[in-house]
């Protein structure tokens, strides 16, 4: 199969449209359905069911639509990345986090593995908890960082645990439980709650209804927020309790926000590295550097 078919099968799967792809692709209608029917006949399946209008994706065509797209992305960072291999001797290591704690407790490590390695570039992008599976699995990042990820995206990965912990409350001043040093889960919950959103958070959200109700509760979530800053400002708005990991602390509110302990509570979580040991020469490196770094703290 050569690469520069597949762009001219995404457009039709994208459009639904032979006139369309042909004149997107600047070829005829007759040369997409060879094009098809090449294909076709290589993998010995049907791509599309012709007798619907438009015409629609079949099983096969679905996979192969999710699959040339990874496999042309791969292709287009190969034209980006060799060149710069070839001329300066340089690697890249990509990374998706999901909350800035992620590169808090990774930077320290970082600045001592460029300074032995300073031919390793790093990419950071950041990325919503429900998205680090699929964009480690889509070939976005080399590796990962987040909590509960989705099986289904990271079967046959590594992982490397970074941290392990339990999540506390963040009370905000003026609450009834502002000047408490440990939460019982009763007290915790007859108030109302603010969490980020299972849009943001995805498994994260019902893993932390999960644990409420193993506490014997289900908690009141009056607000969800889609990012931390917004988060923080309705907690101390609306005078909401929120959850914080037990290894941070929005410095810039303290006086204004507590970290509480819940006690006997069950909401333990544990920040991993996903990534695959293949794909790039130098992860292996990486987390093998950085799993002895871990060791050592």
């Amino acid at each position: 199969m050569r690469l520069e078919r597949l762009p001219i099968f995404i457009d039709l799967y994208e459009t639904r449209s032979y006139t369309k792809t042909a004149q997107k692709n600047y070829v005829s209608q007759a040369s997409v359905t060879q094009l098809v029917n090449s294909l076709e006949e290589e993998f010995g399946v049907k791509l599309f069911d012709r007798s619907t209008l438009p015409i629609q994706a079949t099983a096969a065509g679905k996979q192969l639509y999710h699959d040339a797209k990874i496999l042309l992305r791969q292709y287009i960072q190969l034209k980006e990345v060799l060149p710069r291999l070839e001329q300066e001797g340089a690697s890249q290591i990509r990374l998706c986090y999901t909350s800035q704690i992620d590169l808090q407790i990774l930077l320290p490590f970082v600045r001592q593995f460029k300074a032995a390695h300073p031919a390793v570039a790093f990419q950071v992008e950041l990325c919503p908890f429900r998205d680090a599976s699929q964009m480690l699995w889509a070939g976005k990042c080399d590796g990962a960082i987040g909590i509960d990820f989705e099986p289904e995206f990271t079967q046959g990965m590594e992982t490397l645990v970074l941290y392990e912990g339990e999540y506390q409350a963040l009370v905000p001043q003026g609450h009834p439980l502002f000047q408490r040093e440990v939460l019982s889960r009763e007290e915790l919950y007859q108030y109302p709650l603010v969490m980020l959103s299972p849009e943001v958070l995805g498994r994260s959200y019902d893993g932390m209804i999960r644990h409420a109700q193993l506490d014997g509760y289900y908690p009141h979530i009056q607000q969800t927020a889609n990012d931390l800053a917004s988060e923080l400002f309705v907690m101390l708005t609306e005078n909401l309790i929120g959850f914080v990991p037990d290894n941070y602390f929005p410095e810039e509110y303290r006086g204004q926000l507590r970290r509480i302990p819940i006690e006997n509570g069950h909401h333990q979580f544990r920040l991993e590295l996903k990534y695959l040991p293949g794909e790039n020469p130098a992860v292996p490196l990486f987390v093998k550097e950085l799993s002895n770094y871990l060791k050592n703290q």
